[in-house]
């Protein structure tokens, strides 16, 4: 009997796979989870390997080099797409697809409540009663400021920051917003590093995104801003960060991405004025089985001879 042709999928932090065999039981592929990273290249040198999703796993210029020639298609499980190599995979005639617009609802709810409890310093307080024994509103770092009165920026106006940005409008004294490729009421990110008293931050991880916030960065911040991310950790430098904190330059950090995720550096966990949440701000059921669907559904449609739904934007 021949095998069927092989979608890889990389390590998701998955373990039932109920969604993804169900969507391919009518189809002439079957899915072949992969564990053994270290020797990723003999997977998808497999010439039965027609597609390879990954969620955490980089497929590299290296990678790509050593996939199959029958691979159509390599799938970024989730909204950024930086662990793609884009240009191996055009110079490889391979289509590059990701899930952009899953969880968008999901993203803005956290950092909606990321923003809350870094504005009303939910784990100062916590700890100031769990580990100090203390009940009192006058504990250091918790003069507060009515969020009425405060600015808000946000830089990124996609999907995601759209979304957080109108849910956020009722609440806030005025929204400062930048985005490159969106008409937006700030012509450089300059305007709400000086202008805004909460930062969120909505972007991709490009070149150019890289380390946004930065020593250079902070230091044109003028009002000990609140900083909150939910994209992507290497936009932030996570030792400028930790000194920034340290010395009050940024009042609060609200973080759900962290620059070398799932490692934390051991500075940053000792700091009080701080709360992580670990990359979990996409996730509710709903989106969930919205992200893995559309992932197989547009593999199926490049292997009809479609066009898919969500290829990666070919960037200059």
């Amino acid at each position: 009997m021949t095998s069927k042709q092989q979608i890889l999928l990389l390590p998701p932090g998955l373990t039932d796979f109920s969604i993804e065999k169900h969507l391919l039981s009518s189809t002439p592929y079957e899915l072949v989870v992969v564990s053994d990273v270290a020797n990723l290249a003999s997977y998808v040198s497999n010439p039965l390997v027609i597609a390879v999703i990954t969620s955490r796993v980089p497929i590299t210029s290296e990678i790509i080099q050593c996939i199959s020639p029958s691979c159509r298609v390599i799938t970024r499980l989730g909204v950024g797409f930086d662990l793609l190599d884009i240009k191996a995979c055009l110079q490889r005639n391979i289509i590059a697809c990701y899930v952009p617009d899953y969880g968008t609802n999901e993203v803005a709810d956290h950092a909606v409540a990321l923003l809350f409890a870094a504005h009303r310093r939910l784990s100062l307080f916590h700890r100031s009663i769990v580990e100090k024994k203390i009940w009192n509103f006058q504990i250091t770092g918790t003069n507060l400021q009515s969020l009425n009165t405060l600015n808000l920026g946000v830089i990124g106006m996609g999907r995601i920051g759209s979304c957080f940005a109108t849910k956020m409008r009722p609440f806030v004294k005025q929204i400062f917003s930048y985005d490159p490729l969106v008409p937006s009421n700030c012509t450089s990110t300059d305007e709400i590093f000086e202008n805004c008293d909460i930062i969120s931050l909505h972007i991709p991880l490009t070149p150019a995104n890289y380390h946004l916030i930065s020593s250079n960065s902070i230091n044109c911040m003028k009002r000990r801003p609140i900083l909150i991310n939910t994209s992507r950790g290497a936009i932030v430098d996570t030792q400028a960060l930790i000194e920034a904190l340290k010395n009050g330059q940024i009042s609060y950090a609200a973080l759900d991405v962290l620059e070398n995720e799932p490692e934390i550096d051991s500075e940053l966990i000792k700091l009080d004025r701080i709360q992580l949440t670990p990359h979990v701000a996409w996730y509710t059921q709903q989106s969930e089985l919205a992200l893995r669907t559309k992932a197989i559904q547009d593999i199926l449609r490049v292997m009809n001879g479609e066009q898919p739904l969500y290829p990666v934007p070919i960037q200059d």
